[in-house]
């Protein structure tokens, strides 16, 4: 049997890397992806991937991550990596013809590249099997109990890291968590009864309302119906749904009300939770329930405004539909009211990519994650364990309401935990098990979801 890599040091050392960075940017977010050297624009999420792709772990045929990309299994993953990459490039240099500044226009190509990270996944999880789960109990725990801190004090303190561009808005050291759905679905599909880690999910459960996210609610939502259709198990999403009502009722008969973390406005209390949900649909009936109604409200239409203006603009040639304006542009100048401020992402993934890109860049990325997804279905199909789905399916929606897989924080996880949960699937496609060396041979797949609501 091949071995994945040459010693047990190597292995040990990639598999807590993977592990670390996980879990940071699960609890820290932006924060943790500026972990590096910022003067020079050198940041933990790039010297990982560096260190993979030059110095990672050794299989008997080679450098891991250039062997499993040769590998049949992944090869029109490969394929669709290389469209993204190569067209990322070409949208450099574009850019830069254009006359965009040349630092923001290489900065986007990250866009592109973070995708290599599937492959370390893909990794980790042959080393072992169990890593998901057991990355889901640790992240629990440490996203509860951070996350509680944070949103009762760590999110005030006014601590920011040093050498930070100051087109940057100020970057605090401890950053907030947004990965608390995900942990909570995580362990809804790997766990055999939630009676075992309830501790953990009540914690996750108050940081995912107190951090007041209305798009992480949303995909979680979306996530939690994918999984009831999926394991046709919908005891556990009716006793979720009546958990919140009981602790909605809680809050508001108790009175209870607290100022929500810095940076995200308003407070936390049953009746501002609720307008805030109403706010982007009916304004007024929202004001019946919040104060900050309006607040509310002008968020929404501040995004809605310029997906709208980016995409008359995008359409505003033929050359622009197909390829976009080319990375570096300054997208908020296309509103009046972010005419030449430094904002980088509209907080959709659609319409970053159709605005630095095009269609054609839009088409691409949209494959690369529809293979993605048709091998997270593999997954399913053969295991009956949905988490590969309900994650791709969850992180998507999300993707369409914050920065994700544009930034590190969103894309580098989703790729690292995509990789691992699609693993079980490349070992069954026609000669992988030939093709990628060591566990791959022999991995056992997560357990499939047992019956029992648990």
């Amino acid at each position: 049997m091949l071995e994945t890599a040459n010693n047990g040091h190597q292995r040990s050392a990639w598999y807590w890397t993977a592990g670390f960075l996980l879990v940071g940017y699960f609890c820290m977010g932006r924060s943790f992806a500026y972990w590096g050297i910022p003067p020079l624009h050198l940041f933990i999420g790039e010297i990982v991937l560096g260190c993979f792709l030059f110095w990672g772990p050794v299989s008997a045929r080679g450098r891991w991550p250039w062997v499993a990309a040769n590998s049949l299994s992944l090869r029109r993953y490969k394929q669709l990596l290389q469209a993204s990459i190569a067209f990322g490039v070409l949208q450099v240099l574009r850019g830069i013809l254009l006359g965009h500044p040349v630092l923001s226009a290489v900065r986007d190509l990250a866009f592109n590249y973070y995708a290599i990270y599937f492959f370390l996944g893909v990794w980790v999880a042959s080393s072992d099997p169990e890593f998901l789960p057991k990355l889901l109990r640790v992240a629990a725990w440490a996203n509860g109990v951070y996350g509680i801190l944070y949103i009762l004090a760590l999110s005030r303190l006014t601590w920011f890291f040093p050498g930070v561009s100051q087109e940057v808005i100020p970057v605090p050291i401890l950053g907030q968590p947004m990965f608390s759905g995900a942990i909570l679905l995580g362990l809804l599909s790997v766990e055999k009864s939630l009676r075992a880690v309830w501790p953990p999910v009540l914690l996750n459960a108050a940081v995912l309302i107190g951090m007041v996210t209305r798009g992480e609610w949303l995909a979680f939502g979306v996530g939690l119906f994918t999984w009831a259709l999926l394991t046709r198990n919908f005891g556990r999403v009716v006793l979720g749904g009546l958990t919140v009502l009981l602790l909605l009722g809680g809050m508001y008969l108790t009175g209870f009300e607290m100022e929500a973390p810095e940076g995200r406005g308003g407070t936390i209390s049953a009746t501002d939770l609720v307008g805030r949900v109403l706010a982007p649909l009916d304004k007024d009936l929202a004001a019946d329930y919040t104060s900050d109604a309006q607040m509310h409200e002008e968020t929404a239409a501040f995004r809605t405004l310029w997906w709208i203006a980016i995409w008359d603009s995008a359409h505003g040639s033929v050359s622009r539909a197909l390829f976009g304006h080319g990375y570096g542009f300054p997208l908020g100048d296309l509103v009046p009211y972010l005419h030449g401020e430094f904002i980088r992402t509209p907080h959709n993934v659609f319409f970053y990519a159709l605005g630095y890109t095009g269609w054609i860049g839009v088409v691409i990325f949209g494959l690369l994650l529809a293979e993605i997804a048709r091998l997270s279905w593999r997954v399913y199909r053969k295991d009956g364990q949905p988490f590969a789905v309900v994650f791709w399916v969850t992180m998507v929606t999300y993707s369409l309401f914050t920065a994700f897989y544009e930034a590190p924080y969103g894309a580098i996880p989703f790729f690292v935990v995509t990789g691992s949960a699609c693993m079980p699937a490349l070992y069954t496609e026609r000669r992988a098990s030939s093709l990628i060396p060591g566990p791959l041979n022999h991995t056992r797949p997560l357990k499939p979801l047992p019956d029992a609501t648990g």
